[in-house]
Protein backbone atom coordinates (compact mmCIF):
# COMPACT_ATOMS: atom_id res chain seq x y z
CA UNK A 1 0.00 0.00 0.00
CA UNK A 2 1.12 3.52 -0.64
CA UNK A 3 2.03 5.24 2.55
CA UNK A 4 -0.07 8.31 1.77
CA UNK A 5 -2.35 10.36 4.33
CA UNK A 6 -5.26 12.53 3.84
CA UNK A 7 -5.25 15.97 1.72
CA UNK A 8 -7.02 19.32 2.54
CA UNK A 9 -9.53 21.41 0.96
CA UNK A 10 -10.33 24.14 -0.75
CA UNK A 11 -7.07 23.36 -3.33
CA UNK A 12 -8.19 20.80 -6.51
CA UNK A 13 -8.70 17.26 -5.04
CA UNK A 14 -7.56 15.89 -8.62
CA UNK A 15 -4.30 17.46 -8.25
CA UNK A 16 -3.89 16.99 -4.78
CA UNK A 17 -4.23 13.49 -5.10
CA UNK A 18 -2.29 13.60 -8.54
CA UNK A 19 1.04 15.00 -6.29
CA UNK A 20 0.65 12.29 -3.03
CA UNK A 21 0.43 9.48 -4.80
CA UNK A 22 3.30 11.24 -7.34
CA UNK A 23 5.67 11.47 -4.22
CA UNK A 24 4.84 8.70 -2.97
CA UNK A 25 5.84 6.65 -6.03
CA UNK A 26 8.97 8.53 -6.47
CA UNK A 27 9.91 7.82 -2.85
CA UNK A 28 9.28 3.84 -3.81
CA UNK A 29 12.15 1.33 -3.20
CA UNK A 30 11.92 0.02 -6.96
CA UNK A 31 13.53 -3.00 -5.75
CA UNK A 32 10.51 -3.95 -3.90
CA UNK A 33 8.17 -4.47 -6.78
CA UNK A 34 6.60 -7.59 -6.55
CA UNK A 35 3.51 -8.24 -4.96
CA UNK A 36 2.66 -5.20 -3.88
CA UNK A 37 2.71 -3.53 -7.25
CA UNK A 38 -1.12 -3.40 -7.79
CA UNK A 39 -3.09 -0.36 -6.61
CA UNK A 40 -5.76 -0.80 -4.11
CA UNK A 41 -7.73 1.78 -5.88
CA UNK A 42 -10.88 1.58 -2.62
CA UNK A 43 -8.12 1.78 -0.31
CA UNK A 44 -6.55 4.41 -1.58
CA UNK A 45 -9.09 6.67 -1.79
CA UNK A 46 -9.87 6.45 1.73
CA UNK A 47 -6.12 6.26 2.66
CA UNK A 48 -6.12 9.89 0.76
CA UNK A 49 -10.17 10.84 2.35
CA UNK A 50 -11.23 11.47 -1.37
CA UNK A 51 -14.05 10.73 -3.71
CA UNK A 52 -13.86 7.86 -5.97
CA UNK A 53 -13.64 10.73 -9.18
CA UNK A 54 -11.27 12.92 -8.02
CA UNK A 55 -8.73 10.08 -7.40
CA UNK A 56 -9.26 8.36 -11.32
CA UNK A 57 -8.13 11.71 -12.81
CA UNK A 58 -4.99 11.75 -10.72
CA UNK A 59 -4.79 8.34 -11.85
CA UNK A 60 -5.32 9.00 -15.25
CA UNK A 61 -2.57 11.57 -15.33
CA UNK A 62 -0.26 9.21 -14.04
CA UNK A 63 -1.12 6.60 -16.73
CA UNK A 64 -0.53 8.72 -19.36
CA UNK A 65 2.94 9.96 -17.64
CA UNK A 66 4.29 6.15 -17.35
CA UNK A 67 4.09 5.60 -13.95
CA UNK A 68 1.08 3.48 -13.41
CA UNK A 69 -0.92 1.29 -16.30
CA UNK A 70 -5.09 0.23 -16.20
CA UNK A 71 -5.25 -3.92 -16.74
CA UNK A 72 -8.72 -4.90 -17.33
CA UNK A 73 -10.51 -7.04 -15.00
CA UNK A 74 -7.40 -7.45 -12.95
CA UNK A 75 -6.43 -3.43 -11.62
CA UNK A 76 -4.66 -0.77 -11.55
CA UNK A 77 0.02 -1.54 -11.63
CA UNK A 78 2.91 0.22 -11.04
CA UNK A 79 4.78 0.19 -14.37
CA UNK A 80 8.33 -1.46 -14.27
CA UNK A 81 11.17 -1.41 -16.50
CA UNK A 82 14.16 -3.62 -16.22
CA UNK A 83 17.37 -2.62 -15.57
CA UNK A 84 18.86 -3.63 -19.40
CA UNK A 85 15.23 -1.57 -20.61
CA UNK A 86 16.44 1.66 -18.29
CA UNK A 87 19.86 1.46 -19.05
CA UNK A 88 19.70 1.08 -22.92
CA UNK A 89 16.53 3.50 -23.30
CA UNK A 90 18.82 6.38 -21.44
CA UNK A 91 21.86 5.90 -23.82
CA UNK A 92 19.38 6.55 -26.86
CA UNK A 93 18.14 9.50 -25.04
CA UNK A 94 21.59 10.75 -24.56
CA UNK A 95 21.89 10.45 -28.02
CA UNK A 96 18.96 12.37 -28.58
CA UNK A 97 19.46 14.98 -26.53
CA UNK A 98 22.85 15.63 -27.01
CA UNK A 99 21.66 16.33 -30.69
CA UNK A 100 19.39 18.94 -28.73
CA UNK A 101 21.93 20.17 -26.98
CA UNK A 102 24.02 20.97 -30.01
CA UNK A 103 20.97 22.70 -31.86
CA UNK A 104 19.84 24.54 -29.07
CA UNK A 105 23.58 25.94 -28.55
CA UNK A 106 22.89 27.89 -32.26
CA UNK A 107 19.56 29.48 -31.24
CA UNK A 108 19.86 29.65 -27.83
CA UNK A 109 19.23 33.25 -26.70
CA UNK A 110 19.69 35.59 -23.48
CA UNK A 111 16.41 35.20 -22.24
CA UNK A 112 16.23 31.16 -23.15
CA UNK A 113 19.60 31.08 -20.77
CA UNK A 114 17.97 32.74 -17.91
CA UNK A 115 15.01 30.50 -17.98
CA UNK A 116 17.19 27.19 -17.58
CA UNK A 117 19.15 29.58 -15.07
CA UNK A 118 15.69 29.97 -13.16
CA UNK A 119 14.78 26.28 -13.20
CA UNK A 120 17.77 24.85 -10.99
CA UNK A 121 18.32 27.94 -9.15
CA UNK A 122 16.21 27.10 -6.13
CA UNK A 123 18.65 24.08 -6.02
CA UNK A 124 22.23 26.23 -5.83
CA UNK A 125 21.80 26.78 -2.28
CA UNK A 126 21.44 22.96 -0.93
CA UNK A 127 23.70 20.25 -0.38
CA UNK A 128 21.37 17.38 0.07
CA UNK A 129 17.82 17.06 -1.72
CA UNK A 130 16.33 15.87 1.06
CA UNK A 131 12.24 16.27 1.02
CA UNK A 132 12.91 18.53 -1.90
CA UNK A 133 13.26 15.25 -4.10
CA UNK A 134 9.49 15.62 -6.43
CA UNK A 135 10.57 19.49 -6.66
CA UNK A 136 14.04 18.85 -7.82
CA UNK A 137 12.71 15.87 -10.18
CA UNK A 138 10.41 18.16 -11.92
CA UNK A 139 12.71 20.94 -12.32
CA UNK A 140 14.78 17.94 -14.02
CA UNK A 141 12.37 17.32 -16.62
CA UNK A 142 11.30 20.70 -17.11
CA UNK A 143 15.14 21.40 -18.10
CA UNK A 144 15.70 18.49 -20.37
CA UNK A 145 12.56 19.47 -22.07
CA UNK A 146 13.14 22.94 -22.62
CA UNK A 147 16.35 22.02 -24.24
CA UNK A 148 14.86 20.06 -26.25
CA UNK A 149 12.05 22.89 -27.13
CA UNK A 150 15.38 25.15 -27.57
CA UNK A 151 16.73 22.65 -30.52
CA UNK A 152 13.98 24.21 -32.93
CA UNK A 153 13.76 20.53 -34.50
CA UNK A 154 10.31 19.32 -34.02
CA UNK A 155 11.17 15.35 -35.15
CA UNK A 156 13.76 15.23 -32.75
CA UNK A 157 11.25 16.69 -30.13
CA UNK A 158 8.64 14.02 -31.10
CA UNK A 159 10.99 11.39 -31.12
CA UNK A 160 12.13 12.03 -27.80
CA UNK A 161 8.68 12.67 -26.32
CA UNK A 162 7.34 9.12 -27.81
CA UNK A 163 10.85 7.47 -26.22
CA UNK A 164 10.72 9.29 -22.63
CA UNK A 165 7.27 8.31 -22.33
CA UNK A 166 8.13 4.93 -21.57
CA UNK A 167 10.83 5.90 -19.00
CA UNK A 168 9.13 9.05 -17.40
CA UNK A 169 9.18 7.35 -13.96
CA UNK A 170 13.33 6.89 -14.15
CA UNK A 171 13.49 10.55 -15.50
CA UNK A 172 11.87 11.80 -12.19
CA UNK A 173 12.89 9.11 -10.18
CA UNK A 174 16.70 9.44 -11.02
CA UNK A 175 16.67 12.66 -10.28
CA UNK A 176 15.49 12.10 -5.94
CA UNK A 177 18.78 9.46 -5.35
CA UNK A 178 20.25 11.42 -2.86
CA UNK A 179 24.13 10.63 -3.75
CA UNK A 180 23.15 11.82 -7.15
CA UNK A 181 21.78 15.43 -6.31
CA UNK A 182 25.04 17.39 -6.72
CA UNK A 183 26.16 15.23 -10.08
CA UNK A 184 22.83 15.92 -11.95
CA UNK A 185 22.64 19.50 -10.34
CA UNK A 186 26.65 20.12 -11.44
CA UNK A 187 25.79 18.46 -14.87
CA UNK A 188 23.30 20.90 -15.75
CA UNK A 189 25.47 24.07 -14.54
CA UNK A 190 27.46 22.64 -16.91
CA UNK A 191 24.93 22.32 -19.94
CA UNK A 192 24.36 25.83 -19.58
CA UNK A 193 27.94 27.13 -19.76
CA UNK A 194 28.38 25.66 -23.12
CA UNK A 195 24.86 27.17 -23.83
CA UNK A 196 26.09 30.43 -23.04
CA UNK A 197 29.27 29.70 -24.91
CA UNK A 198 27.09 29.14 -27.70
CA UNK A 199 29.80 25.79 -28.24
CA UNK A 200 27.48 23.11 -30.29
CA UNK A 201 30.16 20.26 -29.61
CA UNK A 202 30.78 20.88 -26.48
CA UNK A 203 27.16 21.45 -25.32
CA UNK A 204 26.21 18.22 -26.99
CA UNK A 205 29.35 16.24 -25.17
CA UNK A 206 27.88 17.62 -21.36
CA UNK A 207 24.53 16.66 -22.39
CA UNK A 208 25.69 13.02 -23.36
CA UNK A 209 27.75 12.66 -20.22
CA UNK A 210 25.32 13.78 -17.89
CA UNK A 211 22.67 10.81 -19.16
CA UNK A 212 25.30 8.47 -19.82
CA UNK A 213 26.88 8.97 -16.20
CA UNK A 214 23.11 8.55 -14.97
CA UNK A 215 22.66 4.90 -17.09
CA UNK A 216 26.18 4.24 -15.85
CA UNK A 217 25.19 4.84 -11.99
CA UNK A 218 22.12 2.50 -12.78
CA UNK A 219 24.08 -0.30 -14.37
CA UNK A 220 26.06 -0.46 -11.22
CA UNK A 221 23.94 0.79 -8.17
CA UNK A 222 20.39 0.38 -8.86
CA UNK A 223 18.85 -3.65 -8.44
CA UNK A 224 15.21 -3.45 -10.64
CA UNK A 225 12.53 -6.32 -10.29
CA UNK A 226 13.32 -9.00 -12.63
Amino acid sequence: MLGVGKIKAPASLAEKAYEAIKESLLQMDLTDLSVEDRIDERGLAEQLGVSRTPLREAINRLVLEGFLMVVPRKGIFVVKKSKKEIVEILLVRAALEGLAARLAAQYVTEIDIHKLKKIIAPFDSINAIGKKSLKFSNANVEFHELVLKLSRCQVLTDLASNLFVHIHWIRTKAAGFQERFKVAHSGHIAIIEALEKRDPELAEKRMRQHIEILAQYIEKNVQFPA
